[in-house]
Parts: C-alpha cells; sequence; structure tokens
C-alpha cells in the first residue's frame, strides 16, 4: 500500500467510481451553457464581491457544518477538509487557515481572518459538493492503479540526450489535482523531472495569448502530422504541422516576444507555467539543456528547413527560436505541480488552487483540442479512440492528462515505448478510462 499526501490510510478494494464523480453544477435555465458537458469553476476576479453580512453567513455556516460532524476546533476543521483532498499546505486558496488560533472554531474569527473564497470552498467541501466526492475512496483507486501500473517494465530510456539516459528507469510518480483543488500523491511525484516535449501546449497557449489565433495558425497547422516528432517534413502550406512536434513548438517559440532577449523570453514562459501550478517555482535544468544543445542536429535542420520555406513570421529569429524552445523543454516540475498545470487546462483556464484565471478560455479550448489529436506523437490517434482524453507526453517520461471539467493527472516514468511515450502512463491512462467514467465519450455510452 501507497500513502498519499494527506495521510488517508489506503485500501485495496476495489470501488464503483462512478457513483461518486458527479459533474455538479446541473443547469435549469436555458441558455449557451445548457449543452455544454464540462463546466469550469470561475476565477475569483469573476465572481460578485460578498458582502459583509454574506461573508459572516459562509463563516457561521462553515461551523455549523463542523459542529455536525461532532468537531469544533481549527484542527477538526483541518482534518475534514484534507479527508476531502483539500490541503492548505498545497492550496494557497486556504492559506488564511493558518492565522486562526489554535482551539474552538469562533465564526467571527473566520469572517475576519479568511477570505470569502476559502469560506466559500470551505462550505462546498463540507457539503460535499466538489467534484470529486468521496476523495478518500477516489484516492484509495488511483493508488490501486498506481500498483498495478508499476509492474509494467517494458521500454527504454530516451538516450539521443544523453542527460536523460541518466535518469533512473525505475522513477514513478503519479499526482493528480481535481478543479477543486483536491490532490494526491504517489511515488516519486515530489521529485522534479524535465518537462522535454510535456511543455508544448502551453508554450502554445503562451504564444496565442501573445498574438492571438489567426496569427499562430498562419505559421502553424492543425492537423496530426501522422510522423515521428522530429521528422523532416511540412504541411502542404509549408508550415509545421501541429504545436504539439518539435517544428510546431520551435515555430510557436518565435512568436513568445521574438525582439526580447532569450533569457527574458524564457523567463516568462517560466513565470507563466509557474501561474498555471499555482505559482509553485519552475527551474530550468542546466545540464539538460546543454545536453539538448549538443545533439540539436535534427532540430536544426528542421529550423532550416522552415527557414529556407520563409514559414517564420517576419522580425522573428530562427535561431533564438531554437534556443528559446531548448530552454523550454528543459523546465522542471514534479507531478504535483504539473497536475496542477493540466488541472488549470481541465478548470477552463482557471488554476484550482489559487483561483486565479491564467489562460482565455478559448485558447484552453483550442489547446485541448490538440492535445486530444495530436498530442502523443504518432500514437495519439489510437490514444484519442482507446483513453479519449486530451494529454501530452515527453522523452523524459514525462505524461500530463486532462479530464475537462473534473481533474488534471501528471505521471513520470522515463520507460518509453516505441512511439516515445511512457509506458506506464499508457497503462495508467487506460486504467484510468476503464475504472472511471472519463473517456471524453463516456457520457454517450452511459445507460
Amino acid at each position: 500500500m501507497f500513502p498519499i499526501s494527506f495521510g488517508i490510510i489506503l485500501t485495496v478494494a476495489m470501488l464503483d467510481s462512478r457513483s461518486f464523480l458527479p459533474i455538479h453544477g446541473a443547469m435549469t435555465s436555458f441558455s449557451n451553457d445548457q449543452f455544454a458537458r464540462f463546466l469550469a469553476r470561475p476565477a475569483r476576479f469573476e465572481q460578485d464581491a460578498d458582502t459583509r453580512e454574506n461573508v459572516q453567513a459562509l463563516a457561521a455556516e462553515v461551523c455549523r457544518h463542523v459542529a455536525s460532524l461532532g468537531y469544533s476546533t481549527k484542527a477538526d476543521l483541518l482534518e475534514a477538509l484534507e479527508r476531502r483532498g483539500l490541503s492548505p499546505l498545497y492550496l494557497p486558496r486556504l492559506s488564511g487557515l493558518e492565522s486562526l488560533p489554535d482551539g474552538p472554531l469562533v465564526a467571527d474569527q473566520l469572517a475576519v481572518q479568511v477570505s470569502s473564497d476559502a469560506l466559500s470552498l470551505m462550505v462546498q467541501a463540507l457539503n460535499d459538493g466538489l467534484i470529486i466526492e468521496r476523495f478518500d475512496q477516489f484516492a484509495s483507486r488511483l493508488a490501486n492503479i498506481f500498483v498495478y501500473a508499476r509492474d509494467c517494465t517494458r521500454g527504454s530510456l530516451a538516450d539521443y540526450i544523453p542527460e536523460l539516459a541518466k535518469q533512473d528507469p525505475e522513477s514513478f510518480g503519479l499526482a493528480t489535482c481535481s478543479i477543486d483543488g483536491q490532490q494526491a500523491m504517489l511515488g516519486d511525484a515530489r521529485t522534479a523531472f524535465c518537462q522535454q516535449s510535456v511543455i508544448k501546449p502551453m508554450i502554445y497557449a503562451l504564444a496565442m495569448g501573445l498574438n492571438g489565433e489567426n496569427q499562430v495558425h498562419r505559421h502553424v497547422g492543425r492537423e496530426p502530422s501522422g510522423r515521428r516528432f522530429n521528422e523532416l517534413a511540412l504541411d502542404p502550406d509549408n508550415r509545421p504541422h501541429n504545436p504539439m512536434i518539435n517544428s510546431g513548438a520551435i515555430m510557436c517559440s518565435a512568436m513568445i516576444r521574438p525582439h526580447w532577449s532569450v533569457a527574458d523570453r524564457t523567463s516568462l514562459l517560466a513565470r507563466f507555467v509557474s501561474s498555471a501550478a499555482g505559482g509553485e517555482p519552475v527551474d530550468i535544468d542546466e545540464a539538460v539543456y546543454a545536453s539538448e544543445r549538443a545533439t540539436a542536429t535534427r532540430n536544426q535542420s528542421l529550423v532550416k528547413l522552415m527557414d529556407e520555406h520563409d514559414a517564420f513570421p517576419e522580425g522573428s529569429d530562427p535561431r533564438t527560436a531554437l534556443d528559446v524552445y531548448f530552454r523550454a523543454c528543459s523546465l522542471t516540475l514534479d507531478c504535483r505541480r504539473l497536475a496542477v498545470v493540466a488541472a488549470t487546462l481541465a478548470n477552463g483556464g482557471v488554476c484550482p488552487t489559487t483561483g486565479h484565471r491564467v489562460i482565455d478560455s478559448r485558447i484552453v479550448r483550442n489547446t485541448l483540442s490538440l492535445m486530444l489529436t495530436c498530442g502523443m506523437y504518432d500514437y495519439s490517434g489510437e490514444y484519442a479512440f482507446s483513453v479519449g482524453l486530451p494529454a501530452k507526453s515527453g522523452v523524459s517520461g514525462g505524461l500530463m492528462i486532462v479530464v475537462p471539467g473534473v481533474a488534471g493527472f501528471a505521471l513520470w516514468s522515463p520507460r518509453l515505448d516505441r512511439q516515445g511515450n511512457p509506458v506506464r502512463g499508457i497503462e495508467v491512462s487506460r486504467q484510468l478510462v476503464e475504472h472511471f467514467p472519463f473517456h471524453i465519450f463516456a457520457g454517450v455510452t452511459a445507460s
């Protein structure tokens, strides 16, 4: 058995998880939202400001709920929240709880020292209104999947980048974050690793935010290539096929503040990723960066191919675009932080742990569409068929999976299959849709 971060004792019981994965927020009026299956939580600033009276009412409701559970103290409240997957340690939205004095809860103190956003989240949690009900059981089932996938020892390390060949092939981490900030971690989920191609959706999203959809797709297509991720090929319009392969990500890198220095452009991307990860730090693995540059023949050839066809935007420098791309691939996150990034995408661009909007919702829609059709290298069609979820893998063994309107998952396991995807990641993906109604078309087959 594997303990998870919030201290729940796991069991290996097989659970019927369909019963505790409702999508909350049923609609009663006819509107544009009527036909949307996946509903994101709004950002904090997108909600109406609470009056003092409402804040006091929320604080009183929290105290009533805690009392109804037979509890009365701050420690009791924290325990009740952690059972539901919410930990102030990993959830900045609940940081105000730290300022509360130990001992019995007092509604007036809660109303003064804890934000209305935090109070609303606590009321939602104590009412069992979070997106994943009975989170302890969900986490237990996830641990079973982790144990099952751990026995997959097929595959080999990526050796064309020397630093990646030094990874421990037995490393295995798995983490999840729901759109309400419920989190669980297993194995090596706190070990940082370089993102490689897992970062490509964020490069694309940032390029879209800075340049707009029309400009980006004037230079990058949006069709699956049907080819290897680094193959020397362009589409019929002499563009990279999509942003999820090397050529497309290099092209998107060219559109990130092209007149800035490489260091400043990398810093901008790192801050963007950090915001999506809940404000957590994002570093660069300098050894991987150096290794990437030293073995860059194929990527340099891609740049030359695109340059020969005048594919780059006017005013951009292909050389520096490639350097920005190398630095982007060398950014490091652990599974816990990457799961928050995935959950930000699952939540329509609003980070679940901070409540801040990081990405425009239309950009998220476009990003998820391309992750679904192009995110798994030349295995993307099979993955869309059998798993049916937006995902992005990387040759360091990373995998980011998005369940729209529900949660994000992140995995790290360096053993790769022949397409360059983590073997354990593919197995975890299959198990997720086998045991939970996560496949994007699961709703049309539900009885």
